[in-house]
């Protein structure tokens, strides 16, 4: 998933940023006309409540400045591809949890949204904490392991999502990657490598031998390919995506593997053993 913050210098947006989250034109509803407005340290119900309570709440900011972001937007967006599998039921669980990671004593407003060509989650947030006045400012390094830790929620829980696990924390491409933000929001895209990563991830975590891997790889069109007679990467699209580069792939399914033949040696050494002591 991608994960975009961006704070507002006035606390006026704080109107405006609700407003547009609710609008119901933008807003996502299943077939049963069900979706979601998810609110923490909010006692109002309106619009116009959220907004005031917001502006009351940043009077109690204990180090002021003029430039001080006073309310954030934030957005965690999905792959367009995953838009069948993810319905607002794991939304709202992801929304929650999201903002239990970011902190729980903000002030939020949550809703889902479809009006980009794909689905994702307006947030918008308090600057500081509720009734405390502390600061929710994040270092670069806590944004990042904020972003990692909610996509490992998603892929522990909705391992289907595949399309939607993106790479964070390479070093190299941090910078760029921040600047991709508004152009992945509006498209919904991945690269191809990020494709292949995801889904050969997902394809780990729904496996448990290396013939299994192999086979779900196939059905994904992942051709697998080796060197040595050992399955080193995929061929995806007429290019060859290596293992090792991918930081996945056939290793962690081995890995399984030897645990699980371990586990059953162990099971059937200390059987042996007890009918031994049984015979004695």
């Amino acid at each position: 998933m991608i994960v975009k913050v961006k704070g507002y210098k006035s606390m006026a947006a704080a109107r405006n940023l609700i407003a547009y989250a609710m609008d119901d034109r933008k807003r996502i509803f299943d077939k049963k006309g069900r979706s979601f407005v998810l609110t923490n340290n909010l006692k109002g119900q309106t619009i116009e409540e959220w907004t005031l309570e917001f502006k009351e709440n940043e009077t109690y900011r204990i180090h002021k400045r003029k430039n001080n972001v006073k309310i954030t937007q934030e957005i965690i967006a999905f792959h367009r591809g995953d838009a069948k599998m993810l319905t607002i039921k794991k939304m709202e669980k992801m929304a929650r949890e999201y903002m239990r990671l970011r902190n729980p004593n903000a002030m939020y407003v949550a809703v889902p949204h479809f009006d980009k060509e794909h689905p994702h989650i307006h947030i918008v947030s308090s600057a500081v904490e509720y009734h405390t006045g502390k600061s929710l400012c994040m270092s670069r390094e806590q944004f990042l392991q904020l972003k990692k830790d909610i996509q490992a929620y998603q892929v522990e829980r909705y391992p289907e999502l595949a399309r939607s696990v993106v790479r964070h924390g390479r070093k190299r491409k941090v910078r760029a990657t921040d600047r991709e933000y508004q152009y992945k929001l509006r498209t919904g895209r991945q690269t191809k490598r990020e494709e292949v990563i995801a889904l050969v991830r997902h394809c780990t975590s729904q496996t448990s031998t290396e013939m299994e891997f192999i086979t779900l790889l196939k059905k994904y069109q992942l051709q697998p390919y080796d060197r040595g007679g050992k399955v080193t990467g995929v061929i995806h699209a007429g290019k060859k995506y290596r293992f090792k580069r991918l930081g996945v792939g056939v290793e962690h399914v081995q890995l399984k593997e030897q645990k699980r033949d371990k586990r059953t040696t162990q099971v059937r050494n200390n059987g042996k053993e007890q009918r031994q002591i049984l015979e004695l």
